[in-house]
């Protein structure tokens, strides 16, 4: 089992110790759980005693006499940020998979229509965004920090961002051009695990292009999306050469 996949291993553990003793009436001891958790995850009940001592020491849980042991406050909020954790890291594993089934020429084929017609869209905006759009732009920005902050791919606030700009340009030949690049592949989800991963700001770039739209500069805004899109190309290759060297040395 590789770290990683440890890791996880690790707090899927721990999750299902504390979420037992959170469903449970009673308090819960090492005896009882060895009949649950301990066939399921084959751990012996001085396993059990062991972890169960660790959350006393964290605060998660208290002893109740010799009943057993009861979930504290503190081991509730706990159980919240593991089911976080536990999501996110299932939404990365769904990313690598999609990865590894597109492959990077896809990707890059991808990016340079979408570069070819979402640089005409940002120009447009430029010119034609009303109050309200711009409004709308900022909110969308907005939520991807929001997320950023919570440890969480903007993807889907990615999508949105890029569809408000095309409606904002007000041209339907290219919203639907773009619309239809865009369905090539789910490659928002990607591109925003690719980045997030080798560190580039999604976000960052997008405050640029709308910083220009609500500017009325078209050529900044047309600037400001091929540098986004540019780099985004950037990345997946960076990304690729960084698996295929961990691949060669493995």
């Amino acid at each position: 089992m590789n770290r990683v996949a440890l890791e996880s291993h690790h707090l899927q553990l721990e999750y299902e110790f504390l979420k037992a003793l959170r469903n449970a009436e009673v308090p819960l001891g090492a005896s009882t759980l060895v009949h649950t958790l301990g066939k399921k995850y084959e751990l012996s009940q001085a396993t059990i005693g062991r972890k169960l001592m660790e959350f006393d020491f964290e605060g998660y849980t208290v002893l109740e006499g010799r009943k057993g042991r009861i979930l504290t406050e503190k081991g509730t909020r706990r159980i919240a940020y593991l089911e976080k954790e536990l999501h996110q890291k299932n939404v990365n594993h769904q990313f690598l998979q999609l990865l590894n089934n597109s492959g990077e020429s896809a990707l890059v084929d991808v990016l340079v229509a979408r570069r070819a017609l979402e640089r005409e869209i940002a120009a447009l905006a430029a010119q034609r965004a009303t109050k309200e759009e711009i409004s709308l732009l900022e909110a969308s920005i907005a939520s991807q920090n929001e997320l950023l902050s919570q440890n969480i791919i903007p993807y889907e606030e990615d999508r949105e961002f890029h569809t408000l700009l095309a409606l904002t340009a007000r041209n339907q030949v290219l919203l639907h051009a773009a619309q239809l690049v865009w369905q090539t592949g789910k490659d928002f989800l990607e591109t925003a695990y690719i980045r997030r991963t080798v560190g580039s700001e999604l976000v960052v770039d997008h405050r640029k292009i709308l910083d220009a739209v609500a500017a009325g500069s078209p050529e900044q805004a047309e600037a400001a999306m091929v540098m986004h899109i540019n780099q985004m190309i950037e990345d997946v290759k960076r990304y690729y050469a960084i698996q295929n060297q961990e691949q060669r040395n493995s």
